[in-house]
């Protein structure tokens, strides 16, 4: 065969799917994390399967395809030898309905799918590629299964994956395979049948392993020249065990042997990749909830046909070609004149709600340069008004700041957004404010449950309707365009379907959020919330450039100390940054206890060093080593490359939708992951600091997530100890350690911190020993005993939770904020389990994060009502910070908390901590119990 002879992929169903579902774990690195669709569907090994069938068409274009499955029926090895494939565990419930949703997937695309009842898809596989290699036609079978290394020869290689998949995936030639077992493919049988496989029950002959097994072929060139020569075999102790073993030995190698001669015939031309039925398969990537394969379909195309099939030519074949796909469509103009503008500012006049759409060449809202402008009066219709695109017409921006200002800014007019957030703080940047945002598409799909929420994908999933990706019209990589050098009347059909879009899903959204009850939480929290954050990422945060300066040259300096130091504990220097190097360091040569291995060696993250600290002088080095070395590059040293030129302040980007309790995130950069507890955080804050003669105030709810639990358990003592002003941590402790208040210490409270938070997040015993090193697992299981006898109420709460969730399906906030949690109700218990801790968080949590965010509206628009030069500027976790100017500061410590304290009616009184100092650093005090909350809940 030539190098151009066609090629057909032959793909091991059965081994694909298991692998696909393993593999999703083991890259999760937790066991209990599954993919389901919003109904709760299992889809993982689906998703991950069609990830794979895509992406061997695009690497290999293959002229001809096929996929093979195991049946249910017995086969001739299972009659030969009983316990065969004995050892296997049982198919998890939850992967046994992904089989059909895969070969309806397979059937989508028109990929012929073999079963023969009495044989195994690997007998399937090896009699196909055999009839292939007869036909002329080269073979790659995709497998994660390794028997298939017999069938490699001069015509047929094997794809087998590593542990993500085809992500890593290596394709196996003869030499390759001989590489990995030290014998030929044809002789893969004989070395399974001397070492036997686990993993089908193949016992080999006891006492031979790998390497003999490989020695001895090498030697003897089979299992049959072996026991030809078996008075040759050394040692002497071999030779015994073989003699003995003759018998299973030959039996095994058969029971490992793929069977060829198999009653299934190759039609290459019912195998050849051909066109599908595009609709057929959007359709079900749409009940998949498979947003981001769609992009990765191939797209129709006037190539011309092999064997009658319209075709992609790739260099040994067709590829797959669709049937069209349903674009956007609507009344969509461009306009790039004055007499045009002054026409749309009417017809928008008209409109009962107005949305918008900006362009940008940039994703950094305050720095971004405005490029274009779309807007939709409805359903069906946009225009675009280019700005500063580098081919093509457009306006000038004064021209329309005149003309179209003025509607942007009239709060009488209701307008709409996807991401508002981002395009309101664009367009204020350009002098073009926005008032009265009363919609946002993003945040309505967040509310609802949607798990994909990006504009694309919500116009697929919820429309049906198949967008331009943003990558068709700039690129990707090093030859990436900004969209001013898109030409306008490109860009303008791509931003005015992005406003249609919106237009179209906020009609949607909105009916759905009255239907669920989520109107009010929409509203009147979610929306009222983003002209707030737009002003506080406008403000940004004021940094002391030259102290973090000098910070990295003092953490420079200790990173180059600590090295020493790991390097003189090792005995020698090692790449510390690599996991690899260093468990190698840590537990074969230093011989610490082993912690749990990853699909790269020993684990190494912070947890396993933590259990080890005080084992050896070199994990309190190495974990010094990595928070100087995190905060130097995350912070330290990233912080003043982010300062904005103009305002030479940083801003940070806050995301409503980021978090599924409804917290409010911070990214680009992360302000709310800077340490707390720790000296080296503490000291990083110090370098944020007020502009001018303003000093900066901290105002933290007091344990508000405690004070959340009492409201929703009504739990007498918990409501009780919170109204007598008790320290709830001093009592907790008295409690559960069985010791007077005045005999506490300060381990007791420490404990009893971790048992108080420990609940909030549905702690077991175990998670609650592991929260609390040296703790024993009766003694965990006590506490939390005796924590519930105290307050029965909040068992009596978790109880409620647990049976509501699993009635409705969700779990709600005292506002009436939903998570869905289909995973209450899964087959598989680890994923059960973690469900239901999340459920009994969650509604905590959640309402936590609505009081918050009602404070902050009501704070914003009390400040905007008297004309207070307050700013605030940042939001972490329970916390609000403030630059305030001295005349000002007084009225803010009696304003800030009455109105925090009164954000939402609870049962017991909500405390405000207030801090005033002259960087924020300064203001940690009152802090500590906020990171004490996000380590339990990691932990959980």
């Amino acid at each position: 065969m030539s190098a151009r002879s066609p090629l057909i992929i032959l793909i091991d169903g059965n081994a694909m799917v298991h692998r696909a579902y393993h593999a999703f774990a083991a890259a999760s690195g937790r066991a209990a994390i599954a993919l389901t669709t919003k109904s709760g569907e299992p889809v993982t090994a689906v998703f991950g399967f069609a990830n794979m069938l895509l992406k061997v068409l695009a690497d290999h274009q293959p002229a001809y395809i096929a996929c093979a499955f195991d049946t249910h029926a017995p086969t001739f090895r299972d009659e030969l030898y009983d316990a065969y494939k004995a050892g296997r565990a049982k198919t998890p419930d939850d992967l046994i309905p992904q089989f059909e949703r895969v070969k309806e997937l397979l059937r989508a695309f028109n990929v012929p799918i073999y079963e023969l009842d009495g044989f195994e898809a690997d007998d399937v596989l090896g009699a196909l590629s055999l009839q292939a290699t007869q036909q002329g036609i080269e073979t790659i079978i995709v497998t994660g299964d390794a028997d298939a290394m017999q069938l490699v020869g001069p015509h047929v290689r094997v794809l087998y994956p590593g542990s993500r998949t085809l992500t890593d995936a290596t394709l196996y030639d003869e030499t390759k395979v001989e590489e990995r077992y030290g014998v030929p493919p044809v002789r893969v049988p004989d070395w399974k049948g001397l070492k036997g496989d686990p993993s089908d029950n193949i016992p080999g002959v006891p006492g031979v392993g790998d390497k003999t097994a490989t020695k001895l072929l090498q030697q003897f060139g089979s299992m049959e020249g072996i026991y030809e020569h078996l008075t040759e075999v050394l040692p002497p102790r071999v030779q015994e065990l073989l003699r003995v073993n003759e018998e299973l030995a030959r039996k095994s190698k058969h029971l490992a042997t793929i069977v060829r001669d198999v009653p299934v015939s190759l039609d290459p031309e019912a195998c050849v990749v051909q066109s599908f039925d595009r609709a057929r398969v959007v359709r079900l990537l749409r009940e998949l909830e498979f947003n981001s394969l769609l992009a990765r379909l191939p797209q129709q195309d006037a190539a011309p046909a092999i064997g009658g099939q319209l075709s992609l030519m790739g260099d040994t074949g067709p590829a797959f070609v669709g049937t069209g796909k349903v674009s956007p469509e609507g009344n969509y103009i461009t306009v790039d004149t004055p007499e045009g503008l002054d026409a749309v500012v009417r017809r928008l006049s008209e409109a009962p709600v107005v949305v918008v759409d900006v362009e940008t060449t940039s994703l950094r809202p305050t720095e971004a340069r405005l490029v274009g402008l779309a807007l939709s009066p409805g359903p069906g219709e946009a225009f675009y008004i280019p700005l500063a695109h580098q081919v093509g017409p457009n306006l000038d921006l004064g021209l329309v700041q005149r003309r179209l200002g003025p509607l942007l800014a009239d709060p009488a007019k209701p307008k709409a957004a996807h991401n508002g957030n981002f395009d309101l703080i664009v367009l204020a940047e350009h002098g073009l404010p926005v008032e009265n945002l009363a919609s946002d598409t993003i945040i309505a799909a967040y509310l609802l449950g949607e798990k994909a929420l990006g504009l694309k994908n919500l116009a697929f999933n919820k429309l049906g309707i198949e967008m331009t990706q943003i990558s068709e019209l700039i690129g990707t990589g090093s030859k990436q365009l900004t969209m001013d050098q898109v030409p306008a009347a490109k860009a303008a059909s791509y931003a005015c379907a992005d406003a249609d879009m919106t237009a179209r899903l906020r009609e949607t959204f909105e009916e759905a959020l009255r239907r669920q009850g989520l109107w009010d939480l929409y509203t009147k929290v979610e929306m009222p919330l983003v002209p707030v954050l737009v002003q506080m990422e406008r403000w940004g945060v004021a940094l002391d450039v030259n102290l973090l300066g000098q910070m990295s040259r003092e953490f420079r300096e200790k990173l180059g100390e600590l090295e020493v130091a790991i390097y003189n504990d090792a005995g020698h220097q090692f790449n510390i940054n690599s996991t690899q190097q260093l468990g190698q360091v840590l537990f074969e040569q230093l011989g610490l206890p082993k912690g749990r291995r990853t699909s790269k060696g020993y684990s190494t993250d912070q947890s396993v060093l933590e259990s080890l600290r005080g084992g050896h002088p070199i994990i309190a080095h190495i974990l010094e080593y990595r928070q100087l070395s995190k905060l130097k590059s995350t912070y330290i040293d990233a912080l003043p490359m982010l300062v904005n030129p103009r305002t030479h302040r940083v801003h940070t980007s806050f995301n409503q939708t980021g978090a599924a309790t409804g917290r409010v995130s911070s990214n680009d950069p992360n302000l709310q992951n800077i340490p707390i507890r720790t000296e080296l955080g503490k000291k990083v804050r110090t370098a944020f600091i007020p502009e001018g003669n303003a000093v900066l105030m901290s105002a933290d709810y007091s344990q508000v997530e405690l004070r959340v639990l009492a409201h929703l358990s009504q739990d007498p003592g918990l409501i009780e100890a919170f109204l007598a002003g008790e320290d709830i941590h001093n009592t907790t402790a008295s409690t559960v350690f069985g010791v007077a208040p005045n005999e506490l210490n300060s381990e007791h409270r420490r404990v009893a911190k971790v048992v108080n938070f420990g609940i909030v997040y549905g702690l077991s015993a175990f998670g609650l020993m592991r929260a609390i090193p040296g703790m024993m697992r009766d003694d965990a299981a006590k506490f939390i005993e005796t924590y519930f006898a105290k307050y029965p109420g909040v068992r009596a709460y978790i109880d409620r939770t647990l049976r509501e969730g699993v009635e409705r399906g969700y779990v709600e906030t005292l506002l009436g904020r939903r998570r869905w949690m289909p995973e209450l109700t899964h087959a598989n218990g680890q994923i059960r389990s973690a469900a239901e801790r999340v459920a009994i968080n969650m509604p905590v949590q959640g309402t936590a994060a609505d009081v918050i965010k009602v404070a902050m509206i009501n704070l914003h628009r009390v400040f905007q009502e008297k004309g207070y030069r307050t700013k605030m500027i940042l939001q972490v976790h329970d916390e609000l910070l403030f630059e305030v100017p001295p005349d000002e500061l007084e009225e803010m410590r009696r304003l800030v908390p009455e109105y925090m304290a009164n954000a939402v009616p609870l049962v017991v009184p909500l405390d405000v901590d207030v801090g005033v100092g002259a960087n924020w650093g300064a203001l940690l005090e009152v802090q500590e119990d906020a990171e004490e909350l996000e380590l339990i809940g990691a932990e959980a």
